[in-house]
């Protein structure tokens, strides 16, 4: 995984999460439709360090966490708006 905050606003919008799978498939994603829950808003301000995974989620310290169903909700929520990266 790899969370890329260089193109991210001072708002926490624009960071985008790279997500490597077993099948050597790498999906990305922003975090914007995350960024006004309360714990994904301390991951998108930069105040809970990086991603780690226990191989079915991706989370945090501070207790954000988005299974594969969630990554692929938001994924398709990004290809509707049509700001998929």
């Amino acid at each position: 995984m790899w969370q890329d905050d260089a193109g991210c606003d001072e708002h926490g919008n624009g960071i985008v999460l790279n997500v490597y799978l077993n099948n050597e498939t790498t999906i990305g994603f922003l975090l914007d439709s995350k960024a006004n829950e309360p714990h994904f808003r301390d991951v998108v301000m930069g105040r809970c360090g990086g991603p780690q995974t226990d191989g079915a989620r991706v989370f945090w310290p501070n207790g954000a966490s988005l299974s594969i169903r969630d990554m692929m909700e938001i994924m398709q929520s990004e290809k509707k708006a049509g700001t998929g990266t």
